[in-house]
């Protein structure tokens, strides 16, 4: 098994578009624009951040899961600028058995311009090779058509659908769409 990737950290990560890095205070207000806005979350997990306090507690919980290895969430940066566009995470990381699991969103503004794409190829890349990860699964809501393409277009493949999995903040149930990855089947 390969040694701690994040034993000085989370490492910046270079994709061919955009740039994975930590998370850090001056990222607050564009953490506030991704997470802010119900609407634009009603595929993700938790509710909209109310304002720049709850966002610079969000980083500061996005920290001390780095810290913790509870989870591994990036910042993602285009790269011609050095603002966050949205977020790339490894979950559920268990090295015995070389699985972890991926979630990606971006800004409204950034979608459809192939950067969730390249920050997630990035992050693949990186869980295959330097954490050793053999097999990657996705939760997806099975209404979320973008990133479903998104994730097939890397190699994923659907798995099966879970009923009634979450319940939402707009309170309702929601079922997952589950897709995995093993490492072969990663498109580079």
């Amino acid at each position: 098994m390969p040694s701690d990737p994040f034993a000085h950290g989370l490492p910046i990560l270079k994709g061919n578009r955009v740039r994975l890095r930590p998370v850090r205070p001056a990222d607050d207000a564009d953490l506030l624009a991704v997470y802010g806005d119900a609407g634009h979350l009603r595929f993700w997990s938790h509710g909209p951040l109310a304002d720049l306090d709850a966002a610079s507690r969000y980083r500061q919980e996005i920290e001390a899961a780095t810290r913790d290895r509870a989870y591994f969430k990036w910042a993602i940066i285009e790269a011609e600028a050095d603002r966050l566009v949205g977020t790339v995470t490894l979950d559920d990381w268990d090295r015995g058995n070389r699985r972890a699991e991926v979630g990606f969103i971006v800004r409204p503004e950034a979608a459809g311009r192939g950067l969730a794409t390249d920050a997630v190829r990035t992050a693949l890349r990186f869980a295959v090779d330097a954490m050793g990860v053999h097999r990657v699964e996705a939760d997806v809501d099975p209404d979320n058509a973008a990133s479903i393409r998104l994730l097939t277009g890397l190699g994923f493949a659907f798995e099966g659908r879970l009923r009634d999995r979450w319940f939402t903040f707009f309170g309702e149930w929601k079922d997952t769409a589950m897709y995995g990855l093993l490492a072969p089947d990663l498109v580079r």
